[in-house]
């Protein structure tokens, strides 16, 4: 079964909150929340999803919910034993109601818009696999430290483009308030070709697995959007503007990395060769391989390589990142991606 042929699920919007120790953070998120207008024509709901957590999580998000929930979105809270943030996701995903799926992470302050901005922006145009918006800080401590402007989009801020429109070719749109579709979220992140990169776990600082999913959209053709009217607040609390907390974080970004120069590469690759026959260029590779190494020929080895180790019907030694992409790359080729 591929995508188009998917049973979706109802247009609505459904925000997953997924939740490690948050009692400390989930009443703001849920007050905001609370604030969202809504057309009575629009559904919505929303999931908390607790992730293993060990504090009152869930006894804050009930008792801040009981005092401000609005009169037309269901709350729900849902436990997902397996840590990480990916696991936590695709748990949220399954639950949902709605085909458009809005991840609220438990410090994410949405303008009181958001709700009704992800309805209008994926009914708009099916194409669009994932799209984001304008993410500002918000701080509880005195003054942000010097070397947080160089730092803030790995905080997950920031404002990718001018203008509303496409940004497939920056390659992915910030995790935080990240906008996608109910089928395609599962479809992409299903169990045959599992994600490489799953995300935050408990107190780890691992991070990616948002971007690997902008990078899978992309090689099943799918758009990336930005749009302006999407605007949040991340808040950001002292201890994680500390130096050790920055360079955890920037450790768990380039060991991600390392992975999503993978997907990079293949995304290449893919947007140079897409328009040529199958065929034709796995029957060619073999002898383009040989004239880029004998230094007979302006292609690049490395890039001959990989073209030939995607297309091939067979198995070729890669690495644990490139097998996975192939395995992804050979159920979209081959037109059906769940059995």
């Amino acid at each position: 079964m591929n995508f188009d042929d998917m049973k979706k699920a109802p247009h609505g919007v459904s925000v997953i909150i997924c939740c490690y120790n948050s009692s400390k953070r989930i009443g703001d998120t849920l007050r905001h929340l609370a604030n969202q207008e809504v057309t009575p024509d629009v559904p919505w709901e929303i999931l908390l999803i607790n992730n293993a957590s060990t504090d009152d999580t869930i006894l804050t998000a009930m008792e801040t919910w009981a005092m401000c929930a609005p009169s037309n979105a269901v709350f729900r809270v849902i436990t997902e034993v397996q840590p990480g943030q990916m696991y936590a996701r695709k748990r949220g995903a399954r639950e949902a109601l709605f085909e458009f799926l809005l991840f609220c992470d438990d410090d994410n302050w949405l303008h009181k818009d958001y709700v009704m901005h992800t309805y209008r922006v994926m009914q708009q145009d099916d194409s669009i696999g994932a799209a984001g918006g304008r993410n500002y800080p918000v701080t509880n401590a005195d003054a942000y430290p010097e070397w947080f402007e160089t730092y803030k989009d790995k905080y997950a801020i920031g404002i990718p483009a001018n203008a509303s429109g496409d940004v497939s070719h920056k390659g992915f749109v910030l995790g935080a308030g990240l906008i996608t579709r109910k089928s395609l979220f599962l479809l992409i992140n299903h169990d045959t070709y599992p994600s490489l990169l799953n995300g935050r776990n408990g107190n780890s600082l691992t991070t990616g697995d948002d971007f690997e999913y902008c990078k899978r959209l992309l090689l099943w053709d799918f758009k990336l959007y930005f749009d302006k009217e999407l605007e949040m607040q991340h808040f950001i609390p002292r201890e994680r503007l500390t130096i050790d907390y920055r360079d955890r974080l920037m450790a768990g970004i380039e060991q991600a990395g390392k992975v999503l120069y993978q997907y990079d590469r293949a995304i290449y690759l893919h947007r140079k060769n897409r328009r040529k026959n199958r065929w034709r260029l796995l029957f060619m590779s073999p002898f383009r391989l040989l004239f880029s190494k004998a230094g007979l020929s302006s292609r690049k080895f490395e890039d001959e390589w990989l073209t030939f180790y995607y297309l091939a019907p067979f198995e070729l030694k890669g690495s644990e990142a490139q097998a996975s992409i192939k395995s992804f790359l050979t159920a979209k080729m081959s037109g059906h991606v769940l059995s």
